[in-house]
């Protein structure tokens, strides 16, 4: 049945879109003009016989008579911010009558005006939600990766491109005939938005469905290197599992398959297993059910291969990050992680909030520290890194900080000193025992934070699953893993770039929305003046866009076309690498010394006497010695760089 009405809003309920449009082509073409976020749309190809192509390549404007052939609306503005989400269901892709179903159901959950529309004749769905306010290409993408794992059948490229991301609009014709036919009435879309924090909403409705957030990634910690595949792993020889551990590894996944898996990984971590290692038992033990399968009601579900891979691979990292931390030789049990981590959180969020109600603070330049913003990134970092252990303290030294803040080592080491105790009658961290080898020196909160009594010297548990840990500290790993990753980048660090202001400017941009001039001015305390000198370069470089209400920040990938034009791309990449060699060099030194210090050790043109150790450097080869019989550090650095420690030999953990 079709009831007529009005041009601008008409209820159709045709139970295909296999026939004719109810609409002529010129009235189909005055609905895509008014939905339309662009003066232009793109229209399909021909090829030379004149069959119509899967293939949106031109632009046409919408001011103009509609094309000859069909044609796709942009989803994005000329802001590049998403004015319209679309839903893309293919038939090659899956079961996209279930999926979209499923989709339709939440939205009507979240009581967001939405629309579903037949694609053609093949059968394919799509799902439009027509937002009040524009959304950042950056929700928008995660929006659609999260959507993608727990409905297999979505195209998700439409909204991964705020450039070019476009789809057929309501009664678009289909290439091989049809059109595109709403299920409910146009009124959905023509004079109903969703509201500003739709795709915020739906985010969280994907997450607690079982969607799985992308961990954030920092420097890898003291003691850790990566395998050819980018997985990571704790330096030094692997070992065999404890009796007790091979047995949890070969029994069943128990009532709480995730803490099972977890106690695993950990344990595994702990013998210097790698990521090969690990999954190789994916498949043939009933321990790692938790990564095949998913809770669902009162039963469990099986994840697709790409779902079980990354909760793997995330489980994973979180297991060596955190035994990198907490290097002790135990099982894996861990009784009081849950209270601990909501400890540790409890503090991270009480001093992270009050570091949040001094914007002035940070905003103030000291000519010793080089200006206090980076005193905040250090902080950050600190805070980041006790989410990421689970523990008050945490050993820090400046090469790792530096790493992950973006600022050098002077800048980092005052940084510290000037956050520590000893400078400040309001201190924000505080120093615990000394650096002593290896190992950096240990920082914590100071008190004032946290009200946790614990003795520094109690035997510490291992990390219970990562998933099971509280909301708020995921919601505040990632936040903090942001501010860090946005200001660390190649075009504000390098010598010749953009500069740390201009960097300070990128990073204090809102995530979604705009910011003033003299908003940015007060929050980074530049004046007016310098402040809109330094948004010139940044909107010359490609980084910033001027909007109706200020700034707004463009996606964070555009960082990496500026540093290439700028010819300061790899930066920070080869000063990490020159770090890692240093620390590496001053590992191989100590373990020189104490091989030097070594009692019964053999030595060159000496028979080994009965008692002593055939294998006197079991994780270094001799140090390199220059013509007096003195260390060559210099010759040392050239070996490690050129990986002559790398075969077999390892790290103290």
């Amino acid at each position: 049945m079709i009831t007529r009405m009005s041009a601008d809003s008409r209820a159709l309920t045709l139970d295909n879109a296999t026939g004719v449009s109810p609409y002529s082509l010129e009235e189909t073409w005055a609905i895509t003009r008014r939905l339309s976020p662009r003066a232009n749309v793109r229209v399909a190809a021909r090829d030379a016989s004149g069959e119509i192509l899967n293939e949106y390549d031109r632009l046409w404007p919408v001011n103009e008579a509609p094309p000859s052939t069909t044609w796709a609306m942009l989803l994005a503005d000329d802001d590049l911010r998403f004015k319209f989400l679309c839903f893309d269901f293919d038939v090659s892709n899956g079961n996209v009558l279930r999926d979209s179903a499923k989709l339709v159901h939440w939205l009507e959950q979240l009581n967001t005006p939405h629309l579903l529309c037949i694609s053609g004749p093949t059968g394919g769905r799509h799902v439009w939600v027509h937002l009040e306010e524009p959304a950042d290409a950056e929700r928008v993408l995660l929006l659609a990766k999260l959507a993608k794992q727990l409905l297999p059948s979505l195209d998700i490229q439409p909204m991964t491109n705020a450039a070019a991301g476009c789809v057929r609009p309501p009664y678009a014709p289909h290439r091989h005939g049809g059109y595109s036919h709403p299920q409910g009435d146009l009124r959905f879309l023509t004079e109903q938005e969703a509201a500003p924090e739709t795709v915020d909403h739906l985010i969280e409705v994907f997450v607690d469905a079982g969607a799985e957030l992308t961990a954030p990634t920092t420097a890898l910690p003291h003691g850790v290197i990566e395998d050819d595949n980018g997985h990571p792993r704790i330096r030094g020889p692997k070992r065999r599992l404890s009796q007790r551990m091979e047995d949890l590894l070969y029994g069943p996944a128990g009532d709480d398959p995730s803490y099972t898996l977890a106690r695993i990984l950990i344990a595994c971590a702990n013998v210097r297993w790698s990521y090969s290692d690990v999954s190789e038992h994916l498949n043939s033990t009933e321990s790692f059910e938790h990564a095949r399968t998913k809770r669902r009601g009162a039963g469990r579900v099986s994840r697709t291969p790409a779902q079980t891979e990354k909760v793997l691979t995330a489980l994973w990292r979180y297991a060596v990050n955190f035994c990198a931390a907490n290097p002790l030789p135990d099982t894996g049990d861990d009784s009081d992680f849950r209270e601990r981590m909501a400890n540790v959180t409890e503090a991270v969020e009480r001093a992270l909030t009050r570091a949040e109600t001094l914007p002035g603070l940070w905003a103030t330049h000291n000519g010793r520290v080089g200006g206090t913003h980076s005193q905040r990134a250090v902080l950050d970092a600190l805070c980041l890194y006790m989410l990421q252990s689970a523990q008050h303290v945490v050993e820090a030294d400046v090469r790792r900080l530096s790493a992950d803040t973006g600022y050098g080592r002077t800048t980092v080491h005052a940084a510290l000193t000037a956050l520590s105790t000893e400078n400040t009658s309001q201190p924000w961290i505080e120093r615990v025992g000394i650096a002593e080898g290896v190992h950096g020196q240990q920082f914590r909160l100071h008190p004032r934070f946290s009200t946790e009594k614990e003795s520094q010297d109690r035997t510490q548990a291992r990390m219970r699953a990562y998933p099971q840990a509280l909301a708020s500290t995921q919601r505040l790993l990632r936040e903090i893993a942001e501010r860090l990753e946005l200001l660390a980048h190649d075009v504000f660090a390098a010598p010749h770039s953009l500069g740390r202001s201009a960097g300070l400017i990128y990073k204090l941009l809102p995530h979604r929305g705009t910011a003033s001039t003299m908003q940015l001015a007060q929050r980074s305390g530049i004046s007016p003046q310098q402040l809109r000198q330094k948004v010139q370069r940044l909107v010359q470089a490609g980084l910033v866009t001027r909007v109706e209400g200020g700034w707004q920040r463009e996606p964070p990938t555009s960082r990496d076309f500026a540093a290439r034009r700028l010819a300061v791309d790899g930066y920070l990449k080869l000063r990490r690498e020159r770090y890692e060699s240093e620390r590496v060099r001053w590992a191989w030194w100590l373990a020189e010394i104490t091989w030097m210090e070594t009692k019964g050790k053999r030595r060159r043109g000496k028979k080994p006497t009965p008692w002593a150790n055939p294998t006197d450097r079991p994780e270094f080869a001799a140090y390199p010695r220059g013509p007096g019989g003195r260390g060559d550090h210099r010759k040392a650095i050239e070996l490690v760089k050129a990986g002559y420690l790398d075969q077999g030999l390892a790290l103290a953990a």
